[in-house]
């Protein structure tokens, strides 16, 4: 592997487990924070259910028409909102964070992974080494899930149900700030606009 490689597999490596950090935070007490507001957990989760249903079928189209960098940042901003959204006890700004949650999720899954494959394919890396990045990246995506539980308990043990989302908001401010360094890379063959 090659230095420039690894450093940009570290660059993408860390906004990505930041990113799935986060979120992961935040689906281990949805519920007992929905719960203790006395909402509709049920119909709050389907309506991010159904949300991220409708969205997936063309956001990634987005995305990739107005650039992939583009969409991370979406993201991050979408989650702040969402985070900041949990803190009222209000059936409304709730549901408002599910259909924003649902879009959130399909940029999740889409915009993070499509950037770094364009980007690792016009810095003219090795093509089977984006095999090896997933593979780092799935590996440290259960990491974080572990990692997430703790992390949770313990926000939640001093801050209150409404902790883990408190830490989603600072660690999703920090991945905003290193995505807003990343080149732009859009769909269409080349990973650049012409």
């Amino acid at each position: 592997r090659t230095a420039a490689f690894v450093a940009f597999q570290r660059q993408w490596m860390v906004v990505y487990l930041l990113t799935m950090l986060a979120d992961w935070l935040q689906g281990t007490h949805m519920y007992t924070l929905y719960s203790s507001y006395n909402q509709p957990v049920g119909l709050l989760f389907g309506i991010g259910f159904t949300s991220s249903a409708v969205f997936c079928t063309f956001l990634g189209l987005i995305v990739d028409r107005y650039g992939r960098r583009n969409g991370c940042i979406l993201f991050c901003v979408l989650e702040l909102i969402i985070n900041s959204l949990e803190h009222w006890d209000s059936f409304w700004p709730l549901a408002i964070g599910r259909v924003l949650g649902g879009m959130s999720t399909s940029l999740l899954f889409t915009s993070f992974e499509s950037w770094m494959v364009s980007e690792h394919r016009k810095r003219g890396f090795k093509e089977d080494w984006i095999a090896e990045t997933f593979a780092f990246a799935q590996m440290g995506n259960g990491f974080m899930a572990v990692l997430a539980g703790i992390i949770s308990q313990v926000s939640s043990d001093y801050l209150g149900d409404i902790g883990p989302f408190q830490v989603a908001i600072a660690l999703t401010a920090l991945a905003l700030v290193l995505v807003c360094f990343w080149p732009e890379n859009y769909g269409g063959g080349t990973g650049t606009q012409g």
